[in-house]
């Protein structure tokens, strides 16, 4: 269960090394939302196996997908739109990749096994880290607006990012 969130934590510090211009602080708003876009993800490919998947992993916000919009909303808020993009688009780029990576992960030799190998890891690892995700968002909203006030903070600092002035 931990596993794909560190394939996914690993893929977001390295997306977040490539583009040169970016503040710090913004690549902690990338990683806010790539947890949300994986678990987007996670439950988008996990439910051509159990469509169900995305009742069962609904929050107090929604399903996966509009907690994934949630979570954006609220980590581009009040950022410039080019800044905002950029956020947006290398999260869903590392997301992108995390998620591939977790995925690929248990494609082995035998591909008439392999379809039975990805709906269990659907099951059992998937959707219970992606229910945790959810739940944990839900249950922390306090520390999640603070975690992403705290970056916001940091980028209105002088000179903290010269690339958007």
């Amino acid at each position: 269960m931990k596993r794909e969130w560190k394939i996914g934590t690993g893929a977001i510090l390295l997306s977040a090394c490539l583009p040169p211009a970016f503040a710090a602080d913004d690549d902690s708003l990338v990683r806010i939302l790539a947890k949300a876009d994986i678990a987007h993800n996670l439950v988008v490919y996990c439910a051509q196996y159990d469509p169900s998947i995305i009742e069962r992993t609904r929050g107090s916000v929604g399903d996966a997908q509009q907690l994934m919009l949630h979570v954006r909303s609220e980590v581009i808020s009040g950022l410039p739109q080019a800044e905002a993009t950029e956020v947006v688009v290398r999260s869903a780029n590392a997301a992108r990749i995390g998620a591939l990576l977790a995925i690929r992960e248990r494609y082995g030799p035998k591909q008439s096994e392999e379809r039975a190998r990805l709906a269990n890891w659907c099951e059992r690892s998937a959707a219970s880290s992606v229910k945790e995700f959810v739940s944990s968002h839900g249950d922390h909203h306090d520390a999640f607006d603070a975690e992403i006030a705290r970056a916001n903070e940091d980028l209105q600092l002088p000179n903290k990012h010269p690339s958007f002035k």
